[in-house]
């Protein structure tokens, strides 16, 4: 048997030809999905959750308030500065030191006071000397007026053995002698009146003064601020949140400058956003990260939740106040100490779950990008929540598929 070697060529270039034609398919589709990271789902326990930053705080403290003569409106003081402070934590004993609040303002008003005290002293002083000596006219002046009239009714008498002309007249003298007397005797009642308030105007002014000079004496005293219990020292907070320190000002809109917190009723006090709150209920179970010991979880329970929202800082809207108690397990946990707090709404642990990073939005809905085979589709799923790491896939897809991890190319 004969061989041809152009036979045997264009035999091999034949073959050649189709197995090209074979692999371009799998050098088109197959790199475009082997060059992306993907994941299967999987059955798989999920924990639908709401996260929340928060605070430690204490459920029971007892506050380190400002003078209570402060709230004295007679004293017309509306503020005063903190001077100085302990450092927050430090622990104090029951009447120790704990802030000094600056006595300017005060000192300036208890020498006004001591003023106006020599004031009205002086001018009360004067009224009574003033009122000694105008009474003492008018009771001269009335004396005076008896001795007119006794002489008129010594006329009278004296004119009934003279004519009736020199009897009237004598009787007409008589009758004004009557009307002035009683009009001195009205006049020195009205004057004495009005002397005796005069004088006793004066006497409660004098009075007053001098009760406000001993209140603002007892308040001087009062702005060493000392501790009403032993404990921490954990500085207060105005409305906004924010912590009390040296050269703030305090007044009765502002009356707490510390606390002391029982130690054993700490919680976490979380903030929730408003999107979020209808999913909170008082019971569910928190798992509980703080800061200070980052590699330890604790957990909590929802024990309260705020009716009224406030302003979040930052957000551009509300969140509201959730309270969780947490167990130390031991732990030096402190006021003040930062967390991080998940609150569990659900968990499911028969449900299709991907990682977030296989599921993407394109409008109002969800999809995957499929790897099927060398190919790749893209499927709409169903989802049922999202946690930090998964997805739940309610539809769309089964235990097993293999999805993308990013979109692919040319899919947009």
């Amino acid at each position: 048997m004969r061989f041809s070697l152009k036979n045997i060529s264009g035999k091999y270039t034949l073959w050649g030809i189709l197995g090209v034609l074979v692999l371009i398919p799998v050098f088109v589709l197959w790199p475009s999905s082997l060059k992306y990271e993907t994941a299967q789902a999987e059955i798989a326990q999920f924990d639908l959750e709401v996260s929340a930053e928060g605070e430690v705080q204490a459920l029971e403290y007892e506050n380190i308030n400002i003078p209570s003569l402060i709230n004295k409106r007679e004293l017309r003081i509306w503020y005063l500065k903190i001077s100085n402070m302990v450092a927050e934590g430090s622990k104090v004993k029951k009447g120790d030191f704990v802030a000094s609040l600056d006595p300017t303002d005060v000192d300036m008003r208890m020498k006004r006071s001591i003023e106006r005290i020599d004031e009205y002293s002086n001018s009360l002083e004067s009224a009574v000397l003033d009122s000694t000596i105008i009474l003492m006219q008018k009771r001269e002046e009335l004396i005076n007026t008896k001795d007119d009239l006794t002489e008129s009714q010594i006329k009278v008498e004296q004119s009934k053995f003279e004519s009736k002309a020199t009897q009237r007249q004598a009787k007409i003298m008589l009758e004004k002698a009557q009307l002035d007397i009683n009009n001195k005797r009205r006049n020195l009642e009205k004057e004495a009146q009005r002397q005796k308030m005069k004088v006793e105007r004066l006497e409660r002014k004098l009075e007053e003064e001098q009760r406000e000079k001993k209140l603002y004496e007892e308040l001087r005293k009062q702005l060493q601020i000392k501790s009403p219990s032993s404990g921490m020292v954990v500085y207060g907070k105005d409305g906004r949140g924010r912590k009390t320190k040296v050269g703030d000002d305090v007044g009765p809109w502002m009356p707490i400058i510390a606390t002391i917190p029982d130690l054993n009723s700490l919680v976490s006090e979380a903030i929730v956003k408003e999107i979020d709150i209808a999913k909170i209920k008082v019971g569910q179970k928190v798992s509980v990260v703080i800061d200070a010991f980052p590699e330890e979880e604790f957990e909590g329970e929802v024990m309260k939740i705020a009716n009224m929202g406030q302003p979040i800082k930052g957000a551009g809207m509300n969140g509201f106040k959730v309270i969780i108690d947490i167990n130390t397990n031991g732990k030096k946990v402190l006021p003040s100490m930062t967390t991080n707090n998940k609150i569990l709404i659900a968990s499911f642990s028969n449900d299709v779950v991907v990682p977030r990073m296989a599921v993407f939005n394109e409008g109002s809905y969800q999809v995957v990008f499929l790897k099927q085979g060398v190919s790749v589709v893209k499927k709409m799923v169903e989802i049922g929540g999202e946690n930090e790491t998964h997805i739940r896939i309610t539809h769309g897809l089964d235990p097993g598929d293999e999805v993308l991890l990013s979109r692919p190319e040319g899919f947009n």
